[in-house]
């Protein structure tokens, strides 16, 4: 009787120890093809991929430039489809287009099937799953709780995150500084530096939420750490320095009608050398304390930046080693606005190969392009 009351008691605990294991630690990642994943905001959901440089021609294919243009037999002129090179989904403001990074990177080697979940706009809280505080955007869920669903079919390898512009502001940043060029008002870096220092802060708490929710997410859809890789990347510096501006030394006028970078020579320099190794430091930093690998893009397109000396503007047939990789201020009609200082064709593709280049190698990473070299002169180092 003793015996059988020990035997029961037993079977019992076993069962009960059973039930409390977490559905998390049962699941296992499913099997299959692995799947690439990007997350996050405009710089790498394929924002201004439409254009393959810039060009001062607003007739036709623009000089070569506008990918989404084209001519049916007996057109007179021809027209322009962006739904060409940005995804049809329920938020076509997403901009996620062909060339976005995660589809050039594995264009560039990277193995796997690749999934842009990133949106033009996005914050850190629309990366949140609903369920941490997080907020869908443009008729979307959030993207991590996209990433959920797509995990528990999907085996997901790599997740690459750009995120924290908007926390910042950076938008706006770049309006006050236009305004400051078009009103010859003092340059924009003094005030807007003064409002960064407040924000950046908070701006890495918001990243780094985000990538403890992505650990959070996958690990829900039972994955360990290992069974994955988290990069997180920083922006590239659209604007040169004063000393690499290609209109320096010109009239004043040649930055509106000409480059349409209009920039003091103080906001460029401010832009190169303060504001983007800045924001580098504080997403480096975030990356490490939140279990992330940091690719540093800061330098990415040297030489190929915004009015860059040494770029050109195509009248046809463009290369990547002599246009520029960023869309200019584009208050001329030829697109949208909102495509206006993001990667362009060439800068999406230059992102996509320095990403497959990390994703190759362990550790932290930076990427570096050479001036005149085009895509070939993209460079990886290790620290």
């Amino acid at each position: 009787m003793v015996r059988k009351t020990v035997l029961g008691g037993l079977l019992v605990a076993i069962l009960a120890a059973a039930l409390m294991v977490p559905a998390s630690a049962e699941a296992s990642p499913p099997p299959g093809d692995p799947v690439v994943v990007s997350l996050g905001d405009s710089y790498i959901s394929g924002t201004a991929g439409r254009w393959a440089g810039n060009s001062d021609d607003f007739l036709f294919d623009r000089g070569g430039t506008d990918r989404a243009w084209s001519r049916q037999k007996g057109e007179l002129f021809g027209d322009s489809d962006p739904a060409l090179i940005y995804a049809k989904t329920a938020s076509s403001g997403c901009f996620r287009s062909d060339s976005a990074p995660i589809a050039s990177a594995v264009r560039a080697g990277l193995k796997g099937r690749a999934v842009n979940l990133a949106c033009s706009g996005a914050h850190a809280a629309n990366v949140l799953r609903a369920s941490e505080g997080g907020v869908g955007m443009r008729g979307e869920k959030p993207q991590n709780d996209q990433l959920a669903a797509l995990a528990r079919t999907s085996r997901v390898k790599l997740v690459v995150l750009s995120i924290g512009g908007n926390d910042l502001s950076f938008p706006e940043v770049a309006f006050r500084c236009i305004r400051a060029y078009t009103l010859r008002d003092d340059p924009c870096r003094t005030e807007q530096q003064r409002l960064l220092d407040v924000r950046l802060p908070a701006m890495g708490a918001a990243v780094g939420a985000v990538l403890d929710d992505v650990h959070a997410t996958l690990a829900g859809s039972g994955y360990a750490r290992g069974d994955y890789r988290l990069i997180l990347q920083s922006y590239p510096a659209p604007l040169p320095s004063a000393s690499e501006d290609k209109y320096d030394g010109h009239w004043r006028a040649f930055k509106w009608t000409g480059g349409r970078c209009p920039f003091t020579d103080p906001d460029l320099t401010w832009t190169a050398k303060e504001l983007t190794p800045t924001i580098t430091s504080t997403l480096r930093r975030t990356a490490q304390r939140h279990g992330a690998t940091f690719l540093d893009l800061s330098n990415a397109f040297d030489g190929h930046e915004l009015c860059a000396d040494g770029t050109t503007h195509p009248k046809g047939s463009p290369t990547s080693a002599d246009v520029e990789w960023v869309r200019f201020v584009d208050y001329t009609g030829q697109g949208e606005y909102a495509e206006s200082l993001h990667p362009n064709y060439y800068g999406q593709r230059a992102l996509g190969i320095c990403l497959a280049k990390a994703a190759a190698v362990r550790g932290d990473s930076t990427c570096t392009a050479t001036p005149e070299k085009g895509l070939a002169g993209l460079r990886l180092r290790t620290p």
